[in-house]
């Protein structure tokens, strides 16, 4: 169970599998608000993975939401897509990128 968003993070790298980003290019912004939050962009490049904290001047999709509902998503306590329904979690950009990176930190 994580407790704060460097532990996601760093899960990410640790857990990250680059034959299920052959193909993939491109950079996720997590700008995630409230008490431990902050801005990270994750670039998958060259089937390998970069975390970042800071905002990417041009990433490829925005993921926006708060750091407690980013820890529940990771803690398989929230959906994201019931989330998005609610309006507690906002995609700009491309909804394939968003989709490609939730199948590799899953």
């Amino acid at each position: 169970m994580y407790t704060s968003i460097p532990e996601v993070l760093s899960s990410y790298e640790e857990n990250f599998d680059p034959n299920k980003a052959a193909g993939l290019d491109g950079t996720v912004q997590l700008s995630l608000g409230g008490d431990g939050g902050g801005e990270y962009a994750i670039t998958i490049r060259d089937q390998d993975l970069a975390v970042e904290e800071g905002r990417h001047e041009n990433p490829d999709v925005v993921v926006k939401t708060t750091a407690a509902h980013w820890l529940a998503v990771n803690n398989g306590k929230a959906n994201p897509m019931m989330l998005m329904m609610q309006g507690k979690l906002k995609i700009k950009g491309s909804m394939a990128m968003a989709t490609k990176f939730q199948a590799l930190i899953n």
